[in-house]
């Protein structure tokens, strides 16, 4: 892969790193890792899991590869899912003149501690933007904590300058 301008090329420290989508048989792992992901800053509250996460999280993900509607980009090694991405593709209202027929939301980019800064991360992120090209997406929508805010940036993404949004929450 040719690095983009401004991009480093990408060496992986792991050479045995595998990226692909996921499957049906990378569920339990993915279940596994979203409870980390979400309960690793947070150790005190792990054991509030909520009664019914697994069966709940698991049919999502069933859902999510049978239908397409979510990429889950994963990155294996030894047969271990050691990261992480969600894209969701959302279908634009056509309209009469000629444009991109989808935006994407990217979310749950997560790497195991042992593997971060090693490049997997920004290779799933790449995969899963070169597959959004394919998919005729016209932007990614992400939500960076502060912490990530740089690594998003090194990958091309920016500060909007147009969207409003609406939060359901602020009761107005």
């Amino acid at each position: 892969m040719t690095p983009e301008l401004g991009r480093p090329k990408l060496v992986l420290v792991e050479t045995n790193v595998a990226v692909r989508l996921a499957h049906h048989g990378d569920i339990e792992q993915l279940v596994e890792m979203r409870s980390d992901f979400t309960f690793e800053d947070f150790e005190e509250v792990a054991s509030e899991t909520r009664s019914g996460y697994a069966e709940d999280c698991r049919s999502f993900l069933a859902d999510a590869i049978s239908t397409g509607r979510w990429q889950i980009w994963v990155a294996e090694v030894d047969g271990r899912l050691v990261s992480h991405a969600f894209l969701a593709l959302i279908d634009k209202v056509p309209r009469p003149i000629r444009e991109n027929a989808r935006i994407a939301y990217l979310t749950n980019v997560y790497s195991r501690p042992d593997y971060r800064g090693q490049g997997i991360g920004a290779e799933i992120i790449r995969r899963a933007q070169a597959a959004a090209r394919e998919a005729d997406v016209e932007l990614i929508i992400v939500w960076p904590s502060n912490e990530s805010i740089d690594f998003y940036k090194r990958e091309g993404f920016k500060k909007p300058d147009e969207p409003l949004i609406w939060k359901a929450d602020d009761g107005d």
